[in-house]
């Protein structure tokens, strides 16, 4: 993504309602609830612009230097083509017992992992685009990056089914991705992805 793919504030504000309506749709589809508490939204190209869109929007800036700032802030989660990266919220909306929660949950997002065809496990990569005095802090919102090699896309591209699960003491919960879902997933991989657009620490 680069600048020239961000419009500018007033020609956002004329299309901001028809973006906003099939945004909505876009993630609801890329979106998958495991268990009460955790959902994960499937990050892409078009919910990431759409983020900085509406960021630049409130802070009323047109300001290049701004811009790009925003697009670097973003980048960890547009897909590269061998991963999958999904921002994590934990939702419980109560505030007393969001207070009790949080903390437990907190450490149970490392333990979220993505299960292929049953025989192939890919564990989630929690915040990592984060300093370590923030990955400790307990929060509602975590950054997953779910690296795929070349054996685990091609077991997905041969129709292999694909759960999401959570094995912690505290959130031990299992859900099987809908089709319709996986269907768009799968539009973030290649075949082949390019090593070179791989972040050095991913192996």
């Amino acid at each position: 993504m680069t600048p020239t793919d961000i419009l500018t504030l007033d020609a956002y504000a004329n299309c901001r309602d028809a973006i906003r309506e099939r945004m909505i749709a876009h993630k609801r589809v890329r979106s998958v609830q495991l268990g009460p508490a955790m959902r994960l939204q499937f990050e892409d190209v078009l919910t990431v612009r759409y983020q900085i869109q509406e960021v630049l929007r409130i802070e009323r800036s047109d300001d290049p230097g701004t811009i790009r700032e925003e697009i670097a802030r973003y980048a960890h989660l547009v897909p590269d083509g061998g991963c999958w990266c999904a921002t994590l919220m934990i939702e419980e909306p109560a505030p007393e017992a969001r207070r009790r929660v949080l903390p437990l949950l907190h450490v149970a997002v490392p333990h979220i992992h993505l299960d292929i065809g049953g025989i192939r496990r890919v564990a989630a990569r929690a915040n990592q685009d984060l300093p370590p005095e923030e990955r400790d802090r307990p929060s509602a919102v975590h950054f997953l990056r779910f690296d795929l090699d070349e054996p685990a896309r091609a077991m997905l591209f041969a129709g292999s089914t694909l759960a999401i699960g959570c094995e912690h003491e505290h959130y031990r919960w299992s859900v099987q991705v809908p089709a319709e879902t996986l269907a768009h997933l799968m539009r973030d991989i290649g075949r082949n992805a390019n090593p070179a657009t791989h972040r050095p620490d991913a192996d």
